[in-house]
């Protein structure tokens, strides 16, 4: 025991370091929502228009996934987190320059930022910590959902404090992307990891490989729905909220208290995840939290949605922190890790990409935002089936390299 704690200690500038960067790997998204009839009023655009706003990180997020891999062999792992925290601080002050085309286009930028982290954090916590991953997982994990929630539920006060409305509330994570790099910067000095280095008694994965594991594309999968879920959640909840009885402000509200429950659950559920011997228990969990808080949004009564939200938060945070630990978990090496990741992440945000913006359409369509509670209910119902194939208790390596 005295070996693990004075690892940590050893590593404590590190931890602080993630910290910051989990900080800012949600929320510059999850501001948006609450604040979305602002940003439609003030930039003249429809409902299809704003479901893509939220839409285009996640298409950026299955864009670049693929690729981050390949960057981290080839330079430092260091100095790639690096250039994406000076991203995603370049893409929040272009994202808030009066135009829906800057607002476009800092978003791309923003994802693009984002993206290096959602596929770089849990096989850096992997590298670093092997002997914590549930641990270090969890801190980062509850961090970013933290701020997620303060991103959500703050939105609309900031929004109204000042003339700029909006924009104060989506540029104040300005400070964060800045402490992010600060604290960064001293990470350029740390030793290079060279994944063929760390694993050599292992084959480097490739994409190809990947593919042929069930395992993989369990976790792919399930990651992609579990995702579409949270963002049409980010992006369309609050609407739904409004037009089930509540006012913006408490919409915002209630929203927020479904990310901060995400805090608690997000630092304790991957410790859960990694020493229960059965996976598949918190899998039946997580089933259980969305379907349940999903149904109850059908009741017009504020304590009901009230229960409902923290219910669906605690799904989401469950499902999010069940995948990330996953990643870490279900490879035998840093570089199988990687790539896994960074397949599950391609292949989930193509798949999550589209969930806000088809939700849009429904309500440009039908101006009935009470159908999109069925749609949450179906896509539980294939959360639950995709990681239950994810769970199988073996590896990717296990799965792949058994069948040559």
């Amino acid at each position: 025991m005295s070996g693990k704690l004075y690892d940590l200690k050893e590593h404590w500038m590190l931890i602080i370091s993630l910290m910051f960067v989990a900080s800012i790997l949600r929320a510059p998204i999850t501001a948006v929502g609450p604040v979305v009839d602002q940003i439609k009023a003030s930039l003249h655009i429809s409902n299809t228009v704003a479901g893509l706003l939220t839409t285009i990180p996640l298409l950026i997020f299955g864009i670049a996934s693929p690729f981050i891999p390949r960057l981290v062999r080839k330079y430092s792992i260091n100095l790639i987190i690096f250039y994406s925290l000076i991203f995603i601080l370049c893409g929040l002050v272009i994202r808030n320059l009066s135009s829906v085309e800057w607002f476009i286009l800092g978003t791309i930028i923003i994802g693009l930022g984002i993206a290096v982290g959602n596929v770089t954090i849990p096989s850096y916590v992997k590298l670093k910590f092997p002997l914590h991953i549930g641990l270090i997982t969890g801190l980062y994990g509850a961090v970013m959902n933290g701020m997620a929630g303060i991103g959500g539920g703050l939105s609309v006060p900031l929004s109204e404090v000042s003339r700029y409305d909006y924009k104060l509330s989506l540029s104040i994570w300005l400070i964060l992307a800045l402490l992010a790099i600060v604290f960064w910067i001293k990470q350029l000095k740390a030793p290079t990891y060279h994944t063929k280095g760390v694993d050599e008694n292992t084959p480097t994965l490739t994409v190809k490989d990947i593919t042929k594991s069930r395992i993989a594309w369990g976790l792919a999968l399930s990651f992609g729905l579990q995702s579409m879920i949270f963002y049409s959640v980010v992006a369309w909840v609050p609407t739904i909220l409004v037009a089930q009885g509540l006012t913006f402000k408490t919409a915002g509200y209630y929203f927020m208290f479904a990310q901060f429950i995400q805090v608690p659950i997000a630092f304790i559920f991957p410790q859960f995840v990694e020493s229960v011997k059965n996976k598949r228990i918190p899998v039946i969990i997580i089933f259980i939290c969305f379907i349940t808080g999903f149904s109850l949004m059908f009741v017009q009564q504020n304590i009901v949605l009230l229960i409902a939200m923290l219910l669906i938060g605690s799904g989401a945070g469950s499902a999010f922190s069940t995948c990330m630990v996953l990643f870490s978990l279900k490879a035998n090496t840093y570089d199988g890790s990687m790539m896994l990741s960074g397949f599950s992440q391609s292949v989930g945000y193509i798949i999550a990409a589209s969930g806000p913006l088809l939700m849009g359409m429904i309500q440009d369509q039908i101006q009935n935002e009470i159908v999109n509670i069925y749609i949450f209910i179906l896509l539980s119902i294939m959360v639950f089936i995709t990681l239950i194939i994810a769970t199988e208790d073996k590896t990717i390596e296990e799965t792949i390299f058994t069948k040559r």
